[in-house]
């Protein structure tokens, strides 16, 4: 039975082992905005094969159907056509009439200029490979070549997938394929070390960047990120940076990032501190997410969901770590450090979602809620990202306080990279997430109740004790606000349009709802905003507010209440105090 067991599992292997795949990216004329795409795959033993293309990118948990984008898909074998069949909205069955091989060709669009999609214009491309290459479950573990055709008058080529020959690179696997993004255009390279690992950043776009501060800052936010887990697993490392007109954001991947940075914000000390902050959020990704990671989050299933409790660990903890990348590389004092903790708390303290739905839940519903906003999410989710680096902090803190100041968040870090990368090479569970906080703690931390509970009245009150353990307290500076209206506005054009109305708001009981035009206070034309013609109006009790609905005029009576929002100062009580000097440490 062995005998058979192992002919059985050598015959299997030895048949995955035969599959090659080969991909070809051809740009004939980039004011198309469309890629030519060849998928060759050879050794197919099957009588038929279905070829996929992925509906999500991971990093950005929404399924995002880049399947609209395809143009046109034909199978052929040796320039005969095969039949093929869609059978789902991103799935093609290919009948092989006998044959081993097949090349897939396919036209796709790709012109939507974000950091999880790819785009195409006269004076660049930007690949990313889960939103244009399709993959087949035969082939996905298998190795491969990608070649890219391209216009003659772009010069340079960014990628970390490893260069076999002239424009053409080398994949161990799908997974590696897509988690390695393309630029390629006229754009230029900056170049550092960290760790002994080459880093580059392509600076894609016109921007008015100081190449060598910037070069220099960059280096050390890294430097700073590094720091916390002591190794690197790269073999290089590469930041592609688009310089837009507006926007921003970023996508991580294995070996590089991917973020959007408005061209003139590096003259800006305020916006260009923020950039680095995203730089280094991008940056830690590379550790935490790619390989500490929560058991869904990778080997990736890109036909579905991909579900987890543990976002709030991926993108939280991450959050933590990019405010406080800031502090510990001295771009921020720590007076900004702090101020910039306490607004992270107030924020998680007055969503109102925040009350509804726990970090447990908001991770598992970002396939539907964090990555879809709408007008009502205020009042209905909390953000992993927000509330995430709050309870982060405050896991620092609890570690730290149990530990005496030997151990904290870093050192938690280090050994769920150590425990489960390293040495097993996989994903942990939410029990062994939590089994590894009591072990680096060195006794059993209760926080399952900050993650698996929404806010509750207790909630601020518990920040408060554990603030206490660093020797910081909490000035109250919040005021009864007795103008609330519970709008929130946005400007489009030379509207002032409600953006959100809060749950249980005097405008929500007076029946403001989203859309609404605002036009007058008390029948003053409101000029600048909201609140300054509120308090020109002079009431103290309640106002008229003349509004368009659908183009249709409407008065509304709006009456006061008073709301007081947390408006939360931390402060330190003693300088000396030991777990507050590990907490506060700068590199």
């Amino acid at each position: 039975m062995r005998v058979t067991v192992f002919t059985l599992f050598y015959f299997i292997y030895s048949s995955m082992q035969a599959l090659t795949v080969h991909y070809t990216i051809q740009i004939k004329n980039p004011n198309s905005h469309v890629a030519e795409v060849l998928m060759e795959i050879s050794g197919i033993k099957d009588k038929t094969i279905d070829i996929k293309m992925p509906v999500w990118t991971p990093g950005s948990y929404m399924v995002r159907e880049f399947e609209r984008n395809i143009l046109s898909v034909t199978a052929k074998n040796g320039g005969q056509n095969l039949k093929l069949e869609k059978t789902e909205k991103n799935n093609w069955k290919i009948d092989l009439k006998g044959a081993q091989s097949v090349q897939v060709s396919y036209a796709i669009y790709c012109f939507e200029n974000t950091v999880r999609t790819s785009y195409i214009d006269g004076d660049h491309a930007f690949l990313l490979m889960t939103s244009c290459l399709m993959y087949s479950g035969n082939t996905s573990a298998n190795a491969g070549k990608l070649k890219l055709i391209y216009p003659a008058q772009w010069s340079k080529v960014s990628t970390t997938l490893p260069k076999t020959a002239e424009n053409e690179f080398s994949f161990s696997n799908y997974d590696e394929l897509v988690d390695s993004p393309i630029e390629i255009g006229n754009h230029e390279e900056l170049t550092f070390e960290v760790a002994g690992v080459p880093h580059k950043a392509a600076m894609v776009g016109l921007n008015n960047c100081n190449k060598e501060k910037f070069t220099a800052d960059l280096k050390k936010i890294c430097e700073t990120m590094h720091n916390i887990i002591g190794a690197h697993p790269c073999k290089s490392y590469l930041f592609v940076i688009h310089h837009v007109e507006e926007g921003g954001g970023g996508l991580e991947h294995a070996n590089s990032c991917v973020v959007q940075m408005p061209r003139f914000n590096y003259s800006n000390p305020d916006k260009y501190k923020s950039f680095l902050g995203l730089c280094a959020h991008e940056y830690f990704h590379l550790w935490n997410v790619k390989r500490i990671r929560p058991a869904a989050l990778g080997p990736f299933d890109y036909n579905k969901e991909n579900y987890t409790h543990l976002l709030w660990v991926a993108e939280g903890i991450t959050s933590y770590y990019d405010e406080l990348a800031l502090y510990r590389a001295g771009y921020i004092n720590q007076a900004e450090y702090l101020k910039a903790l306490s607004g992270t708390l107030n924020a998680t303290l007055n969503r109102i979602g925040g009350s509804l739905q726990s970090l447990h839940e908001a991770s598992f519903d970002a396939w539907i809620k964090e990555y879809r906003p709408n007008e009502n999410s205020s009042n209905s989710n909390i953000s992993y990202y927000l509330k995430g680096a709050a309870v982060a902090a405050l896991l620092d803190i609890e570690i730290l306080s149990a530990t005496e100041g030997k151990k904290g968040l870093d050192d938690l870090m280090r050994y769920l990279y150590n425990e489960f990368y390293i040495k097993q090479n996989r994903g942990f569970s939410d029990n062994e997430f939590y089994e590894a906080v009591n072990t680096v703690a060195g006794k059993p931390l209760d926080i399952r109740e900050w993650v698996e509970e929404p806010n509750s009245e207790k909630t601020q009150a518990s920040i408060r004790i554990i603030l206490k353990k660093v020797a910081c307290g909490l000035e109250d500076k919040s005021k009864a606000n007795t103008l609330y209206t519970g709008i929130n506005t946005e400007i489009k054009g030379e509207k002032l349009l409600v953006k959100s109305v809060e749950d249980l708001s005097p405008a929500m009981m007076a029946g403001l709802q989203f859309g609404d035009e605002l036009i007058a206070v008390n029948y003053l034309r409101i000029k600048l905003s909201l609140e300054d013609a509120i308090k020109n109006a002079g009431s103290e009790q309640k106002i008229t507010l003349t509004i368009s609905r659908a183009g249709i005029i409407k008065v509304i009576e709006l009456n006061f209440v008073a709301k007081t929002k947390a408006d939360l100062n931390i402060l330190i009580e003693d300088k000396e105090n030991l777990v507050l000097k590990a907490w506060l440490k700068v590199n």
